[in-house]
Parts: structure tokens; sequence; C-alpha cells
């Protein structure tokens, strides 16, 4: 228990995948089962003062979150079953202000808010890091590193950081962070904004859709598409309660 409480740590401190080492993925995905039943079967006490709610284990939820991109389509549904266990108990505002704004993986946070559109926590609070600023190095220096990634400690969730700043109509940053964020986080940041916006989509609503990505989204971005909505690697609401 020792060991898959200090494997918590690590992996939940991290968040995403390419925060992670090659042993520690190894390690993560021998224990995936592990780390999805005590997503599953956490008990918290409702704390006295915040409502109907409990405090967030953001750890446990980015613990999986941050190998989640390795499961097949079978395990992340497990993932997914998991964190509703735990969220089904609570009125959406609760989860949507208090949990799912702490889960930082696109493709995790993208599967949930598609099972559970309420779940979605909002382009709200991103702003404040850009917010004054007049050109994107200040905010480059202040919270990405050389590999591209944004600084954990000082953002909370890597993938409503990244989808704001890439919004044309939230920020002007969205092409200069396009050249210099990892190029295998941003191609899960806009494969879970494809997800979000297609899943569950008809076939008549197919190109107004992608024609507001279109309008939000950088021309750069514009040929991932297409590729990425036929491909069609989401979650389906049909397979869960």
């Amino acid at each position: 228990m020792v060991q898959t409480v200090g494997l918590i740590e690590i992996l939940g401190q991290s968040g995403l995948l390419e925060r992670l080492d090659e042993p520690t993925k190894s390690q993560a995905c021998l224990d995936y089962q592990i780390l999805i039943d005590l997503v599953k079967n956490k008990k918290d006490k409702r704390i006295q003062g915040i409502g109907d709610d409990f405090i967030p284990d953001s750890d446990l939820y980015n613990a999986i979150g941050s190998i989640y991109p390795l499961l097949n389509r079978e395990q992340k549904n497990k993932v997914i079953e998991a964190h509703l266990n735990q969220f089904d108990r609570l009125n959406y505002p609760a989860v949507n202000l208090n949990h799912t704004p702490n889960i930082r993986e696109p493709l995790l946070l993208a599967d949930i808010t598609i099972i559970r559109p309420l779940y979605w926590p909002g382009l709200n609070d991103e702003k404040r890091l850009w917010d004054g600023k007049e050109d994107f190095t200040k905010l480059q220096k202040e919270i990405i590193s050389e590999e591209g990634l944004f600084d954990s400690t000082k953002v909370k969730n890597d993938f409503l950081v990244a989808y704001a700043l890439i919004r044309k109509d939230l920020t002007p940053f969205g092409e200069e962070y396009i050249q210099i964020a990892n190029p295998d986080f941003l191609n899960r940041v806009v494969k879970g904004i494809v997800a979000l916006r297609f899943a569950g989509s008809k076939v008549e609503e197919i190109d107004s859709r992608r024609n507001r990505l279109y309008e939000l989204l950088p021309k750069t971005i514009h040929p991932r598409i297409d590729p990425l909505r036929q491909e069609a690697d989401w979650a389906y609401s049909e397979q869960f309660n």
C-alpha cells in the first residue's frame, strides 16, 4: 500500500503522460486496475460548510488520468465509470466547480463531459493567466517549460488552459502557443476539443459544427479536425447509464 500511495502521489502531481518517466509509466500501466478501483470505491464524507460536496481527490483523479491515453477503450470506459460513481452522488454544480476542474488530461475530461455534459467546468478561470499581458513571450516565460508543457504549480488544468489559449475568441496567442506546445499533448487537446464538438452529432450537423471550430481555432489546427472526427475515438453515451 505504501508503494501504491507513493505511485499515486507521483502520478497525481504529474497529471499528464508527458511528465512521467518510463519506469513510472510501466508501473502505472501494470497497476491501472488498482487505480480505477481506488477512484470507484473511495468513500468521502460530506464536508460541513461546502454543501453537498466532498474535498476532491485531485491526485487520485490525475493518477489514472496520467495514463489514460495508454488505455484501450474498454479500460477507458472503466475509468469513466469510476469517476461517475463519485460524481453522480453530487449535484452537478459541485462537480463542475470543485471536481472536474482538477482533471488535467484532455481525453479523460472530454470523455467524462461527453457522458455528462453538465460536468464540463467551462473556460472561466484561465484568463487570469494572460490578463494584462500584451505579448506571448511574457506568458511563455511564466507558465510554459522548454518542453512545451505548462508549469503544473501554476496551472491547475492543462486542458482548459490550452483550450482557452487556442480559442481565437478568448486570446490572440493561439498560433504562438501552437508553435511551442508539446506536440503530443497538443494533439490530445485538439482531439478532446473535436470529441466535445462532434460526439453524438447527427450527419446533418457535421458541417455546422466543423465550421464553428474553424471560427474558433487557428488555421494551423484546421487540417487536424476531420481526421480526428473520422477517427471517432471518444466515449459513447449509450454505453453508460
